[in-house]
């Protein structure tokens, strides 16, 4: 009895410290995150480090992003709206991550501060982002590049619309402004800057669209089943009493 103690002690710890570190990415988001925000503050150190709200980079003198993600129950389709707003340096481009089994397609009703965008003009992907050529993504913080839809347009404050048929799942963002006291305007959420983005807290991520579509089950089909199960039923009955 003592050995199997002695064996199942540190199995159990194990368990339990997977559990702890265990990180949410890509897990699927609850209703009551559907509407939520992530902050950002360097008034008072005017310095990257002084981030707060799971929010990391630099971005004078605050910076903050959220969302509001609604599903239509009729076509099951997702539509996405993020807003992002800060004290000053309008927001040049965003970057929001996609699962890599996307493509264009998956996608429509794309817009930035209400005007429509089409894939081509003011609008990249989905591809990986991050750390290429052309530094178009400055002090991009992880080695892994983000596999997104990149809006090439912005403003102050900036609020992007998509609609999908892919269900919310925490994830990674990217948003770049101009330069400031020569430091680059940049923000994103904490984990992106973590490796392989391991961190169990929700507040160091945003809430983004999957990578598996949603397929409804026809109504027809339902119907029919329920009434299939009900004329099952009532033969069962039938049988029973004779």
């Amino acid at each position: 009895m003592k050995r199997l103690i002695y064996v199942l002690i540190p199995l159990i710890i194990l368990s339990i410290s997977l559990t702890v570190s265990a990180s949410i990415y890509g897990d699927a988001a609850s209703g009551n995150d559907l509407i939520d925000q992530r902050t950002f503050n360097t008034a008072s150190s005017y310095s990257p480090s002084s981030s707060e709200g799971g929010l990391e980079g630099y971005w004078p003198y605050s910076f903050g992003i959220s969302w509001n993600i609604s599903q239509d129950i009729t076509s099951n389709l997702w539509t996405y709206e993020y807003t992002l707003n800060a004290t000053r340096k309008e927001v040049s481009h965003f970057i929001i991550e996609v699962s890599d089994s996307t493509s264009q397609s998956d996608f429509s009703n794309l817009s930035a501060n209400g005007t429509p965008l089409t894939f081509g003009s003011n609008l990249e992907g989905p591809d990986f982002f991050g750390n290429k050529p052309g530094n178009s993504d400055p002090d991009y913080p992880s080695s892994t590049n983000m596999y997104g839809i990149k809006f090439d347009t912005g403003g102050l404050p900036a609020t992007y619309q998509l609609t999908t048929n892919r269900s919310p799942v925490w994830g990674n963002f990217y948003a770049k402004g101009g330069k400031d006291s020569g430091q680059f305007v940049r923000a994103y959420n904490s984990a992106l800057a973590i490796g392989n983005f391991n961190s169990d807290g929700k507040i160091d991520f945003v809430v983004r669209p999957n990578g598996t579509p949603i397929v409804p089950e026809p109504v027809s089909s339902v119907l029919f089943l329920s009434g299939s199960a009900a004329l099952g039923f009532r033969s069962f009955l039938k049988r029973k009493k004779k």
